[in-house]
């Protein structure tokens, strides 16, 4: 990745630095991974239970997103997952239901900075 590239990352709040530790500087790696992230269902997963009602979905889909963007370094998204699931598991329907659109905004960043670095 070029200095571009990873400005492109920060400014979306993707943690560059704990991508080199993470995965021991190989970028080709990261860049294949990101590349399954734009296909991954679990936030689309997370609306629908939403839709549907079905809170345990929804906690274990934002569980799962949760995992998916830590490995990935996309720090907002991880954090809002994380905080995303712990209402869940809480039981709070309404401050879970808040978060939402903030959730879906930090991926929505998340997927548009990683298909620019793609050329996606």
């Amino acid at each position: 990745m070029d200095e571009k590239d990873i400005a492109i990352l920060r400014n979306a709040n993707i943690d560059y630095e704990d991508i080199t530790d993470r995965f021991e500087g190989n970028e080709a790696l990261y860049l294949k991974l990101a590349e399954l992230f734009l296909s991954d269902p679990h936030m689309a997963n997370i609306k629908a239970a939403f839709t549907e009602g079905n809170l345990g979905e929804a906690e274990r889909e934002s569980h799962a997103l949760k995992g998916v963007a830590g490995n990935l370094s996309l720090t907002s998204l991880h954090q809002l997952a994380t905080r995303m699931n712990d209402l869940l598991k809480a039981h709070d329907e309404q401050a879970a239901t808040a978060l939402l659109p903030q959730l879906d905004e930090a991926y929505s960043e998340a997927i548009q900075a990683l298909r620019a670095v793609l050329g996606k």
